[in-house]
């Protein structure tokens, strides 16, 4: 089936997220790809769907990627318009000059994604837009030793922080606008795994949604791509 390979890359890399995402069932049905995911160190489980009815070359089944940095590797040396095809053992990816055949894994050695025992409220809304994004990339890589982001939200104002602390430290803090029914105190999320979500995404608006039990729950959505992200809080020192 022939598709087009940088739509295949951005399915992939809404589910990746820089190599924090490895092993992965990848589903399909009448006319999507998807797939559920948790990062390696469990602090963050979601989901991606790519629609497109050309992208269903193995309908009605399941298939395991079990190394994708490696399918990454050999995906980059196609040209832009690939066939692709699966059977029970390889997924087999083709252009005009070059193919190449990819094992596949066996499903039981995919890591289970968690499932929620119930669906929290979220009582604030940020928009994510390419200024949200382009702020926060760049704020995160001038303290890129600093792994956490903090959001706090009061009737006068809300903010995000890089190097959030009770103690003197290097930080950056600017003003955002949040939806809210009620004050989110201090609450702290990896900004690596939400760096990678939003270079994944960078095209395409989003919202992010904060519960006062400690998750934020990442939402995009286009004609191509709908993917969604549970991220958990972090403890910090101090706290």
């Amino acid at each position: 089936m022939g598709i087009k390979k940088s739509e295949l890359l951005g399915f992939i890399s809404r589910y990746s997220l820089g190599g924090n995402v490895e092993s992965v069932k990848w589903k399909s049905d009448a006319d999507s790809l998807s797939t559920d995911f948790v990062s390696t160190d469990k602090t963050l489980k979601g989901s991606t769907q790519y629609t497109n009815p050309s992208a269903v070359f193995f309908s009605g089944k399941e298939i395991g990627i079990y190394q994708t940095s490696q399918l990454v590797r050999m995906l980059s040396i196609m040209d832009e318009d690939i066939n692709s095809t699966a059977n029970d053992t390889s997924l087999l990816i083709s252009d005009k000059y070059t193919n190449f055949s990819f094992v596949l894994a066996d499903l039981d050695v995919i890591p289970k994604v968690p499932s929620l025992k119930m669906t929290p409220s979220f009582t604030a809304t940020i928009k994510i837009d390419s200024n949200f994004i382009d702020r926060f990339i760049k704020s995160h890589g001038a303290l890129p030793d600093n792994d956490f982001f903090t959001i706090e939200s009061d009737p006068i104002s809300s903010t995000i922080t890089f190097g959030y602390a009770h103690t003197n430290t290097n930080r950056i803090s600017y003003n955002i606008e949040v939806e809210s029914a009620e004050d989110i105190q201090a609450i702290h999320f990896s900004s690596n795994l939400m760096r990678e979500i939003l270079v994944a995404n960078k095209n395409t608006e989003g919202t992010l949604e904060i519960s006062p039990v400690g998750l934020a729950r990442v939402k995009f959505n286009n004609t191509l791509y709908k993917s969604q992200y549970l991220l958990v809080n972090k403890q910090i020192d101090g706290e």
